[in-house]
Parts: C-alpha cells; sequence; structure tokens
C-alpha cells in the first residue's frame, strides 16, 4: 500500500479541517517574548490545536481491509507549520504522514518505533498554512491514539518560495551577504566538523544551534551540547535538523528531511551557559554524523572556526584568525573567550554553535555576539569556555566530564566519525573548446552566457547521457553565471573518471561549468570537481561537451582530495589518440567543434551527419533562416544557428574535415 494513495478532487474537499483563527504576528511576538527564555532565532509560536485523528479523522475502508484516516490541520497565515502530540501511540504495522496542501512535500512515514514512553511526539516543519495528516492501518488493526495538543505557527519559512530564485540571496529573511555557506571551498577542510553540527527547532517558534562531542568511548553516543538561554523543558518534543546546509557555495534551501525529535537533559550549568543533551535516537548512517572532539585545557585557541545558522538561514562557516582572549560574558557572567572574525561573522541565531579551535576540536560555544558585515573586525563574540564546563560543577548533573569521559580524564579528544572518513578524489582540469575560442584574446568567449541562454541545471541528461557515479541533475545559480571576465561561465561540460586498467569504463561522472579560462569548476563556480566515494589512486580522466568531439589524458593521473591541474589545453601534455584528438589553435590546444549530436563523429554527409542537424533546427527549408537559443547545433556557441552566412555552423563542420565532405572526425576516446 502505498504512502499516499491519490484521492479524487471531489473527494478531497471532504477531508475534516481543523483550522485556527488567524494570526496577529505583533501581537503573538510581543506574547512570546515575555514566556520564558527569548534565547535563539525566533521564527513563529507555538499554538494550541486539539484534534484526535481518530475521531476527527475522515476513515476510507479499502478493498484489501485496510484503512486510511486523513484529517487536515490549518493555522491561517502561517508560512509553514509543525504538529505536536501529547499522544503518539500508533498501532503496530501503522504509518503516519504528513504532508502539505499541495501534496509537493511529505514527512513520514511515523510508525511505532517513533513513539515514547511519555507518550509525546513532534514533527518537523512542512510549508504552507494547512497540513494534512494521513495515517494508514493494517486490516484488523488494534486501537490507536494519535491525538494533537499544539502546532507551531511560523510567519516566515525555510523552504524556497517559488523554487527558483537562490535563497541565500534573497529568501525574505536573509541572513547577512559576509557569511560563507559550508559548501564553499573555504569550508573543504572543515567537512567533519560541519557534520556534528545540528540546527534544532523548538515547538515554541525557536531555532538554535549545538553540537554531537564524541566521548572517550568513542561508541557514538548523542551527546549534544547546546547553550543554556536555549533550554526551555519540551526537548521531548525538540527536533533536530541534520546537514541543513546549501548544496553549493551560492546558496539554496537546507534539505529538512534527516531530523530526529527528542532529546533529554543530562547535564547543564547556569553560569556555564551550557546543557549537554542526550538525544533521544541514534542518528542513523545516511545522515553522516560525525561526534566532534574537544579540548579542556584552558589553553587559548590561536583562532579558530565557528559554525551556525545564523537567522535560520541554512549553515555558515566563519574564521578567526587571531588568538582568543578571556572574558566574562553576558548576564550570567559565563567564563568565556572572545575572538574577532576575519572572514564571516557570528549573528543572531547561533546561539550554542560550537568554536573549534585550529585543531578542529570544540574549546567552546557561542553565548554571545550579534554582528554584522559592517563590524565584522571590530565586534567580537564570546563562546562559553569548554574547560570551564567541564568540571567545575559538582555533580554530574552540572558537569561535562561524567559524560564524555567515563574513561580516563583526557586534555584533549580527537573527533570520531562512525561511518570512517568517505573517500573522495577532486579534478582540477582545464580544456579550451574550438567554437568559442578567441586567438586574439586566449580565452573562450562567453556568448551564451551572455545573451542569458544558459541553463541553471545540467543539459547532458535531458540529451540522452547516463552518467555514472554521483553525477547528474548539477544545478547552479545565476550568480554563478554573473561572474565577469576571464572566470565567466562558457558552458556545461561533463568530467569522467575512468579505470586506470580499462579506460573504457568510466568509473564517474559529473557535470561542471566550464569558465571562459578554461577552468573547469563544480556548479558553484569555484570549487574543484569532486568524486565522492573514490579514494586516492590513478585515474584517467575525460572532457566531453555536447558539441565538440571528447578528450582524454593520455595515462592514468594520480588523483586525491587536494587537486593538481590537469592541463589539457597544453600541447605538451599527452592526450589519448595523439594529435588527431585535438585542433590547434594559435599555440594552444582546444577540443574539435562540430559534433552536433554527440555521437563522437563529426559528419557532413551520410547518416547521422551534423550538417543536416544544423538545417533542421533553422526549420529545413529556407537556408537563411536563424534560430535563437541554447542548441548543440550551435557550432561555434554564439548563441545562433546558422546554416550559411558569416560566422554560420555549417562551415565549422567541413572546415573541421579539412574541407573533405565524405570525412568523418571521430572522438579519440575508447
Amino acid at each position: 500500500m502505498g504512502w499516499g494513495q491519490a484521492i479524487p478532487d471531489a473527494d478531497r474537499s471532504s477531508i475534516p479541517v481543523i483550522s485556527l483563527d488567524s494570526l496577529d504576528r505583533a501581537v503573538a511576538l510581543a506574547a512570546a517574548d515575555t514566556v520564558g527564555t527569548p534565547g535563539g532565532h525566533r521564527f513563529g509560536v507555538q499554538r494550541t490545536l486539539v484534534a484526535d485523528l481518530a475521531t476527527d479523522g475522515q476513515w476510507t475502508d479499502l478493498p484489501d481491509g485496510s484503512r486510511v484516516g486523513r484529517l487536515i490541520l490549518r493555522s491561517p497565515g502561517a508560512a509553514m507549520m509543525s504538529v505536536q502530540f501529547d499522544a503518539f501511540h500508533p498501532a503496530w504495522g501503522a504509518r503516519l504522514f504528513l504532508y502539505d496542501a499541495a501534496r509537493t512535500r511529505f514527512i513520514g512515514s511515523f510508525t511505532s518505533a517513533n513513539q515514547a514512553p511519555h507518550g509525546r511526539f513532534a514533527t518537523g516543519l512542512l510549508p504552507g498554512d494547512a497540513l494534512v495528516l494521513e495515517y494508514h492501518e493494517l486490516p484488523g488493526a488494534p486501537p490507536f491514539q494519535i491525538k494533537v495538543s499544539h502546532i507551531t505557527h511560523g510567519w516566515q519559512s525555510i523552504f524556497r518560495p517559488g523554487g527558483d530564485a537562490a535563497r541565500d540571496f534573497n529568501p525574505g529573511y536573509q541572513s547577512d551577504p559576509c557569511h560563507n555557506n559550508v559548501a564553499c571551498p573555504i569550508a573543504a577542510e572543515w567537512e567533519q566538523q560541519n557534520r556534528s553540527v545540528l540546527m534544532f527547532m523548538m515547538p515554541d517558534g525557536r531555532f538554535c544551534d549545538g553540537t554531537l562531542l564524541n566521548n572517550t568511548l568513542q561508541d557514538g553516543t548523542p551527546y549534544f551540547l547546546i547553550a543554556n538561554h536555549c533550554y526551555l523543558p519540551t526537548e521531548s518534543q525538540w527536533v533536530f535538523y541534520f546537514n541543513y546546509q546549501s548544496p553549493t557555495c551560492v546558496g539554496d534551501t537546507g534539505q529538512t528531511q534527516q531530523s530526529l525529535t527528542g532529546a533529554v537533559r543530562v547535564s547543564g550549568l547556569y553560569e556555564g551557559d551550557y546543557n549537554l543533551m542526550l538525544l533521544n535516537d541514534q542518528p542513523p548512517a545516511s545522515f553522516q554524523p560525525y561526534y566532534a572532539g574537544w579540548d579542556r585545557s584552558g589553553t587559548a585557541p590561536q583562532g579558530g572556526v565557528t559554525i551556525h545558522t545564523p537567522a535560520g538561514d541554512v549553515k555558515k562557516i566563519s574564521f578567526s584568525n587571531t588568538p582568543a582572549i578571556p572574558v566574562i560574558a553576558g548576564d550570567t557572567e559565563t567564563p568565556s573567550w572572545e575572538t574577532p572574525w576575519f572572514n564571516g561573522i557570528l549573528q543572531f541565531g547561533g546561539s550554542g554553535a560550537p568554536f573549534f579551535d585550529r585543531n578542529k576540536r570544540v574549546a567552546g560555544h557561542m553565548v554571545g555576539g550579534d554582528i554584522t558585515c559592517q563590524t565584522a573586525l571590530t565586534a567580537p563574540a564570546q563562546a562559553a569556555k569548554f574547560s570551564y564546563n567541564w568540571d567545575t560543577g559538582t555533580t554530574p548533573a552540572t558537569r561535562l566530564r561524567d559524560w564524555l569521559a567515563p574513561t580516563g580524564n583526557p586534555m584533549v579528544l580527537d573527533g570520531f566519525d562512525p561511518n570512517g572518513a568517505v573517500p573522495k578524489v577532486v579534478v582540477r582540469a582545464k580544456v579550451f573548446l574550438q567554437g568559442p575560442y578567441a586567438n586574439a584574446a586566449g580565452l573562450m568567449a562567453a556568448g551564451l552566457n551572455d545573451a542569458g541562454m544558459l541553463p541553471l541545471t545540467e543539459p547532458y541528461s535531458a540529451l540522452g547521457y547516463a552518467h555514472a557515479g554521483p553525477g547528474g541533475g548539477e544545478t547552479t545559480v545565476q550568480a554563478v553565471l554573473a561572474v565577469p571576465g576571464s572566470r565567466r561561465v562558457v558552458d556545461w561540460v561533463v568530467v569522467e573518471l575512468r579505470d586506470k586498467n580499462d579506460p573504457s569504463q568510466v568509473l564517474a561522472s559529473r557535470s561542471a561549468l566550464l569558465r571562459r579560462d578554461g577552468t573547469i569548476v563544480s556548479a558553484d563556480g569555484v570549487a574543484d570537481v569532486s568524486f565522492p566515494g573514490h579514494g586516492p589512486d590513478q585515474y584517467f580522466v575525460a572532457v566531453r561537451h555536447r558539441n565538440h568531439l571528447g578528450i582524454m589524458t593520455a595515462a592514468a593521473q594520480p588523483l586525491a582530495s587536494t587537486g593538481q591541474l590537469i592541463d589539457l589545453t597544453n600541447a605538451s601534455v599527452a592526450v589519448h589518440g595523439g594529435t588527431d584528438a585535438t585542433t590547434a589553435v594559435g599555440s594552444v590546444r582546444c577540443m574539435w567543434a562540430g559534433d552536433a549530436d554527440m555521437n563522437g563523429e563529426v559528419k557532413y554527409t551520410g547518416h547521422q551527419n551534423d550538417r543536416d542537424l544544423i538545417l533542421l533546427r533553422i526549420g529545413g527549408l529556407v537556408a537563411t533562416t536563424l534560430y535563437q537559443g541554447y542548441a548543440s547545433e550551435d557550432v561555434n556557441m554564439d548563441g545562433i544557428v546558422k546554416y550559411t552566412g558569416t560566422g554560420n555552423d555549417r562551415d565549422g563542420v567541413l572546415l573541421n574535415l579539412g574541407g573533405d565532405h565524405i570525412s568523418v572526425r571521430t572522438a579519440q576516446l575508447p
């Protein structure tokens, strides 16, 4: 039985709706800020909504004897919603799903495995002001209890509006522009530590940050360090988001599918502004959790890093290169490390975020500092000292030592990766395409980009190219395409890793961007092309383009997690197939133009020739007709497909055959 059997439009309107009154945001915000501690970033408020799915839902009997119950919850004006249950006891084998009114996003299934002894439960967020509860039970299922007590009404959304604009540039509540996404190249050395940082949502409509910590048993016990000023005793209904980050440097929404619900507090200290939580569930391996190391020595960090979610935005990384100084911070008079930032900032919403020293160990957690781009170099931030909270308290309930060092009492402990380090290699390569290459400038023209024709999603999957390994579906954003000068993007290409013993075997391929200077970069416009899951070794490296013949190294190249340039524009670097593989333009080597159907051949006549494709693209009747757009038949890549006249694409095919109509030029790829 599927998770969401289709409901005919005529029937969907009959699903019962339990709706609250409209919410006055200003009144709600004022009331919320008088209750409890105001730490963290507030995105909404909790509202009472009582519903019993068993009695309030609409029930449909299915032919196999099973049943489906549905109920709509609505809070008018909400940008997003989540649900809290005061009784969550599904029957064995039953499944609960939640989805938005448009049926574009869902969370679940939730089963009896998710119930806790206290019976409370909470869900993650869904966009919009209405959501559907959908419960599937097996034939003859025993009674169940699923009772809603509250919803969280968010007045801003973590989901991308409209599905296109780059969220970091204008999501409606963006963090300051001088932040660095954790997917940026500058964060590459902190990938493991990044996986230890989680954003968590509380039912009262606040976000805060925290860190998964390692312990001396190194057994993956999910201890989680937060700021005390973020704590309210609703931890059984907190939702912890893993990997809430942009997949690219320039920004995107963070994925929200990887989440866990609930925790217990095992220790805390008011003057240390900390709480140590224990998550209710072990993070699954698919979440790629990392348990950060720590330093309890009290030695001042000589610079470091924080990773946080400012204003509820996707994870950012900020850098300090100044030795931290000891200070007493805030109303709690918390012993802290104070440091300014030279790259990135700390912004409101990052409470509890870790402060890693240069050895990538937690030296504290953020408790103070709301900095702007204008004050980045002058306004410092404060991190509560890990060393102070280690054993200042007099009982296990007020110190970290007993939980994080059940065996021994080391000064420092490195991090723990339960999945082991994920191997990867990166490719740093350079190629020139003959079609747009301008010898006088020593650069390729970016006519397609200048005309606004480049797609934001790689074109090769749609052209029938089957990516191998992790590739396919890569996307970029307009800000990457807007970069001027020699770094301006010319087009998409495909980079292939091939087996060192059999270069005909493609192990992995990824779509990437080609800049005017020939540099191939990932979809963020900066980083080398990464191939996770492939360890350091020797590989043949090939590059393909949608209307140029592919090129490959003549020998397997040593690749590792740090890229070394493979310059295939340099005639002294051997390529597979020798001189037939490329064409010389001035002093550089270019990939042959003219393969309009990407079949590995440039042909002017005969079966599957490229000249006919150019004629067909312009309509096939009047040879002087022009076609403007992003098309493989645009051999010189100026944005116009032409069959005759100056700069036409037909001549480009013929010239690359030496003027011989019946010749065929073939890609030198095995």
